[in-house]
């Protein structure tokens, strides 16, 4: 009896096997791609309370680009400095996380097809302030408030020129306690769908602060994923694909309506 095989047995070696082998192939298949946000400074396109509760505009095109996949998103979160040295650092692994043509490094090395969405800038002043803005010349002599990090495309040159001085700051709360102390003396210059994110969030209103459009200094410009120079083309193609259905059939529009 020892030496006679059941046909349990013989099925299993004959037919078990090769399906386990099988599963452990899909299951290795499966692409995980990390995604890699920036902390406290990148409201509303990537949203996150000390690393958990992530969402935000780009988060949220990233989930949906996955639901119903079988790719995983892997989320780190760190500091700006340390979000840059990040990217760099494994930029021959799968990752994504957002960028612009306008900027430079591994934000613009290799971005996805089509944009998420146009962004332009705004200038953000007290509203009993006489500071006001229609020309890039009205900054002369005057001071930008900045983010820690942040590229600033057409106003960068006119601080190197020296026309216009720049005091960085780390987060918005601190660019809003500096508005409140400059007065007429400068702004907070930004993306406008952050200024706008953050006064909603603050609680402020066009009675407190004035928002003036500088497209005249920083041309608007597309964002877009942006995706690691190594990154498994294949991957690439599939998030391309996503993203352009996505546009087509609203659900991007859907997704940036719900932070606007």
């Amino acid at each position: 009896m020892s030496e006679k095989k059941s046909i349990p047995s013989v099925l299993f070696r004959v037919i078990g096997v090769p399906v386990i082998f099988a599963l452990l192939s899909a299951t290795a298949s499966a692409t995980v791609l990390e995604y890699f946000v920036i902390q406290d400074q990148a409201e509303p396109l990537q949203i996150q309370t000390k690393g958990e509760n992530h969402r935000g505009i780009v988060t949220d095109v990233l989930k949906q680009a996955f639901e119903g996949t079988e790719h995983q998103l892997v989320i780190h979160t760190y500091p700006f400095n340390r979000y840059l040295a990040e990217l760099n650092k494994h930029k021959d692994k799968n990752w994504v996380t957002y960028g612009s043509p306008a900027w430079g490094d591994m934000q613009a090395a290799n971005l996805s097809a089509y944009p998420v969405l146009e962004v332009e800038h705004s200038i953000l002043s007290r509203a009993d302030s006489d500071f006001a803005y229609q020309t890039p010349e009205d900054l002369n002599g005057k001071i930008a408030v900045l983010l820690f990090g942040f590229d600033y495309p057409g106003l960068e040159e006119q601080i190197e020129k020296g026309a216009v001085s720049e005091v960085r700051v780390k987060n918005y709360d601190s660019a809003f306690r500096v508005v409140d102390r400059l007065k007429s003396v400068g702004g907070f210059v930004e993306m406008d769908l952050r200024l706008k994110y953050h006064l909603k969030r603050l609680g402020f209103t066009q009675n407190d602060y004035t928002l003036f459009e500088v497209n005249n200094l920083i041309p608007k410009y597309n964002i877009h994923l942006a995706y690691s120079p190594g990154i498994d083309p294949e991957l690439q193609q599939f998030m391309d694909k996503r993203l352009q259905e996505m546009r087509n059939n609203g659900q991007l529009a859907s997704i940036i309506s719900d932070y606007l």
